[in-house]
């Protein structure tokens, strides 16, 4: 284990420091937009084309791979994501903005699809247990440690800015100075809706409604924490709690639902988010204390509903893990388009209480939709492997988990 990971050391360090600039901008923007005077219906825009180039990026990404490889991938979208990142420093125009933020999105699947394809075949197969958990773990520090940055400076500061994009270019250095051989080709995203849904509707159906939440999480979650009065470094920690409330939730849920029917884990965790999202309605605005509680609370029942699809999927199906893992990553980036774009005017209009409505009803909607199905399906549970902790990035992290495992993961 020890010298597998000293021989993937170089794409872990490179992890660090790329997700380390990702996190922090991930939360400056939206707070850097509010104070250019943006309407909230345009910041949650630039959200959703930053998870629309996602999107996209996983299906173009591995053509790019097969044709110029993984090293010259990795620098390119590394690249493209500093300059993207600066250029919106300096522009403040919202129709630049939505081209800059598709690109990030575009050069982070790339990214990401690039760093968990070396993983997987750096890895032997009985070490990949420990290298999923070491990357995992790296990614969760490294995007909290992300949020800490944003007390530094003031949004209005192109020092953030700039930090973040030095953050996302020094990444390429451990990158282009590794040794190790270059992974065989990406695999393609391949996504039938109707052959997913057939082994598991709730799987599909929910799954959607937790990209709507995360999506809305990450896109206005910093604009909810100023409605309710934080300076800039409590936003920061406020996104660090709802990242910690996720990866905390992996691990008993995740064990919880390999002992019983996942449908009625799955079922649950709507419905405490519906129960958090009444309680953030009516008493977030009390203290920063409860505010911060309700968000542990939402992403501790959000973020997991990734996995556990994952999870309800593969025990009913004989279809590839990979192929699961694109068709359960497509659904949940859809919800994660849409979910910035519906949330947005509830937010105008209401304050940070339009969020935890928001979050209220797709969650309901989505709870409701898993009791349908569990009172009128009747399915004896079997599960056939315990789940691996996996990061929710790209369909390539499927194949850092041991085969015919199920899936989990610590969130976005």
């Amino acid at each position: 284990m020890t010298q597998t990971l000293i021989k993937v050391g170089s794409l872990l360090l490179a992890v660090a420091v790329l997700l380390v600039g990702h996190g922090l901008q991930l939360t400056l923007l939206p707070v850097r937009a509010e104070s250019l005077g943006w309407s909230t219906n345009a910041i949650g825009l630039t959200g959703s084309t930053y998870f629309l180039g996602f999107v996209v990026g996983c299906l173009v990404i591995p053509s790019i791979v097969a044709r110029v490889a993984h090293i010259r991938t990795f620098m390119v979208m590394a690249a493209a994501a500093s300059v993207a990142l600066l250029a919106v420093g300096l522009l403040d125009h919202v129709a630049a903005w939505l081209g800059l933020r598709f690109t990030t999105g575009f050069a982070f699947a790339g990214l990401y699809m690039v760093i968990e394809s070396w993983l997987s075949e750096a890895a032997p197969p009985g070490g990949r247990g420990g290298v999923l958990a070491v990357y995992s773990m790296i990614s969760l520090l490294a995007m909290v440690l992300g949020q800490s940055f944003l007390g530094l400076s003031d949004p209005d500061d192109l020092r953030l800015v700039m930090g973040a994009a030095l953050l996302l270019g020094l990444a390429i250095v451990p990158i282009g100075l590794t040794r190790m051989p270059a992974p065989h080709p990406i695999p393609r995203m391949r996504f039938s809706p109707r052959i997913l849904a057939r082994s598991s509707r709730v799987a599909v159906v929910c799954v959607f409604f937790s990209g709507l939440v995360t999506g809305a999480l990450w896109a206005v979650g910093p604009l909810v924490g100023r409605a309710y009065g934080l300076d800039t470094a409590d936003i920061g920690m406020m996104m660090a709690t709802a990242i910690l409330g996720g990866a905390l939730a992996q691990l008993p849920v995740g064990r919880l639902s390999d002992y019983t029917d996942r449908r009625f884990v799955i079922a649950g965790l709507l419905g405490v988010g519906v129960l958090v999202s009444i309680a953030g309605w009516l008493f977030s605005a009390h203290s920063a204390p409860m505010l911060f509680a309700c968000m542990f609370a939402i992403g501790f029942t959000a973020m997991p509903l990734y996995a556990l699809s994952i999870a309800t999927a593969s025990d009913n199906s004989t279809l590839p893990l990979i192929q699961i893992a694109s068709g359960i990553l497509i659904m949940n980036s859809l919800g994660s388009i849409f979910g910035p774009l519906l949330v947005s005017p509830l937010v105008g209009w209401l304050g940070g209480e339009g969020f935890f409505l928001f979050a209220g009803i797709s969650m309901a909607l989505g709870g409701a939709f898993a009791l349908h199905r569990i009172s009128v399906i009747e399915r004896p549970r079997r599960h056939d492997h315990r789940f691996v902790p996996v990061p929710r990035t790209t369909i390539v992290a499927a194949e850092l988990a041991e085969p015919g495992q199920a899936l989990e993961t610590p969130g976005r």
